[in-house]
Parts: structure tokens; sequence; C-alpha cells
């Protein structure tokens, strides 16, 4: 009777320590696999970005103008040439000159992102190519903010390269 005692008792620690053991697991792997809104955040503005290209490469209207605001401003710094030359247009002027004669692919390498608050810089080194060819590369600096339909480009500024492109991968 002693020994069935004692065999009970320890099937009930046993069950016992395998509820705690499942629980600290649980606990645990929830933790590691779960997704800070920092992390949520930086997918949600890879996405837009990455819209933002495709709308580029497939010249489409619709698509770029989900992804900004098209008051926004668009810088561009040209080292391709001497002297190096600077620009500046709105989003809005970029929808004239959509016909689709070429293939256009701004492929990005990488990309840094900062955000605080509603507001994100995306830092992101990219190639660029015409045709499949080659043209230039260079570093996009996005300016987005978090609206309700989710993360818009509100300025855009970058760098045309022709030297150093391997050093922005």
């Amino acid at each position: 009777m002693m020994v069935i005692i004692t065999k009970v008792n320890k099937l009930k620690k046993s069950s016992s320590m395998k509820k705690i053991v499942w629980i600290i697991l649980t606990v645990v792997s929830a933790s590691c696999f779960s997704q800070s809104s920092t992390e949520r955040a930086e997918i949600k503005i890879k996405e837009t970005i990455h819209q933002f290209f495709e709308s580029l490469n497939k010249q489409d209207t619709v698509l770029y103008k989900k992804t900004l605001f098209l008051e926004g401003q668009v810088w561009s710094i040209n080292n391709t040439q001497e002297p190096r030359s600077y620009s500046m247009r709105f989003f809005r002027d970029d929808l004239k000159t959509f016909v689709p004669k070429e293939v256009l692919e701004e492929i990005p390498v990488s990309y840094d992102i900062k955000i605080h608050d509603g507001i994100a810089m995306a830092w992101v080194p990219y190639e660029f190519r015409i045709n499949g060819k080659f043209t230039h590369c260079g570093i996009d600096i996005f300016t987005l903010t978090k609206t309700n339909e989710g993360w818009k480009i509100i300025n855009a500024s970058y760098t045309k390269n022709l030297e150093g492109c391997s050093e922005l991968k």
C-alpha cells in the first residue's frame, strides 16, 4: 500500500512539474517569437518602399499614389557629371513622365530604418537598371509618416553615382 501511495504522489508531482514546465516554455517561446511594434513598423515601412519601387518599375500610377503624398518633394544629387547637379521636383510631377517605354528597375540593396512617434527615415542603397542594363547606383533617403491608411512617403532624396557602388552593398 505504501508503494502505491508513493507512486501516486510521484505522479502528482510529475504532473504539476509538467504543467509548470509547459507554462514556462509557453511564456518564453511567445516572447521569443513575437515581434515588437518597432519590428512590425519596419516591415510595413519596407513594404511601402517596395511598393513605391514597384510603382516606378511598372509605372503604375495607382500604386504610386497609394505609397506617398503627391505634395512631397524629391531631391536629386547627380554625381555622374561634373559639376555635380542638384534638382527638386514634386512627386506629382513624376506622374507626367509615366510612359512605359522602357523597363525601369530600382533595386534596394539594404535598409536602415529609424522610427519615432509616427515618423520614420529609411536609408536605402540602391542600383538602377533600364531594360536590364545597369545605369547608376546611389542612396535613397525616404521620410515617411504613419497615416490611417499606413506608412506614406512624404519626401525623398537620392544620389546618382557611377562609382563606389560595391561599397553601398
